[in-house]
């Protein structure tokens, strides 16, 4: 029985952890909308593993909001201010609009 409740109490934090990064990841990929780049920046930090950088890009949508989301690297180095972007569904990052 204490082992059972020890193992519990060391799972159950890691698994809430897993399932909130898991529904944030899935509530990104459901949004859509059209817009443009009207602003980004690059954060960096160093934490235990070394320098990280934290790539933001500004957006406004088409209907008005104005959205900031964190993007990789690649997405955030193929996308200038001025561009128009289109965020499709399951797409986890917007895309340069052809």
């Amino acid at each position: 029985m204490p082992h059972t409740v020890v193992l519990l109490l060391t799972f159950s934090p890691l698994a809430l952890v897993l399932a909130m990064i898991a529904a944030r990841g899935f509530a990104e990929s459901k949004e859509t909308y059209t817009g443009e780049v009207i602003g980004r920046g690059v954060s960096t930090s160093t934490g235990t593993y070394g320098p990280t950088g934290r790539y933001v890009m500004h957006i406004r949508t088409d209907e008005g909001r104005e959205l900031s989301i964190e993007v990789n690297g690649s997405t955030y180095r193929s996308l200038d201010v001025g561009d128009r972007v289109v965020k499709e569904w399951g797409r986890r990052w917007p895309e340069r609009s052809a």
